[in-house]
């Protein structure tokens, strides 16, 4: 099976993008994989400490502080686009490119997480498609489990397919416990009109390590995986 540099992206923002990518590294990790966690853009950041970046890092004991797992910090939380402008900056892709490049340097494969979905716009006219696009990397998408979810992923799919990206597959995060027919035909309608694969079903879960490690036992990066 081949372990290769991802995209994570999402349907929206706060669908658990940051804990799932922690659990495909912890995944990575267990089959002997040397994997770090790039943010392109953090915004939100408190005290300009990011909270994405830092929660990767210890879930991960990567070697990198989490600032040097970011190229941009910004304190707002609002739009990468917007934050950068309140900060009397713009974001530069090819920056972001060579950060990427200087960290992969220290890592075999990277996990970059992008910032809510593919149409978030970082400056007028670059949208984080177009990032997925310059550091042509496959995408995984991270999808809720409940109504609407549909729509969503779909136009998520869409978009990517009609960018050129090549899509790996679908997580669905935080589905119940208990069975609900209308979650399993959402999950199988995804699947089938975005005619792709479901990699991973995973539960609401605890945050501590030792939770994640056992999803990330399950994980399954070459078909449906149901947890």
């Amino acid at each position: 099976m081949q372990f290769p540099s991802l995209f994570i992206t999402g349907t929206d923002t706060e669908v658990g993008k940051t804990v799932v990518t922690a659990i495909l590294g912890l995944a990575y990790q267990q089959h002997g994989i040397d994997v770090g966690y790039f943010k392109p853009v953090q915004s939100g950041a408190k005290g300009f400490i990011p909270p994405d970046a830092m929660f990767c890092q210890e879930i991960l004991s990567l070697k990198s502080s989490p600032q040097e797992l970011c190229a941009y910090i910004f304190e707002p939380p609002v739009s990468p686009h917007l934050a950068a402008r309140w900060a009397n900056t713009e974001i530069d892709p090819m920056y972001i490119k060579t950060c990427y490049k200087n960290l992969k340097k220290k890592y075999k494969v990277l996990l970059v997480e992008g910032a809510g979905g593919l149409l978030v716009p970082l400056t007028k006219g670059f949208f984080m498609r177009d990032l997925v696009k310059l550091l042509d990397l496959p995408l995984v998408i991270v999808a809720r489990p409940s109504l609407g979810t549909i729509n969503h992923t779909l136009l998520t799919i869409e978009c990517a397919r009609n960018s050129g990206i090549e899509i790996l597959g679908v997580i669905i995060n935080r589905a119940p416990l208990e069975p609900d027919p209308v979650v399993e035909d959402n999950i199988k309608s995804i699947a089938i009109m975005g005619k792709t694969r479901i990699l991973a079903v995973i539960p609401e879960v605890s945050l501590e390590k030792k939770a994640l490690l056992e999803i990330a036992t399950q994980i399954n990066l070459g078909g449906r995986n149901a947890i």
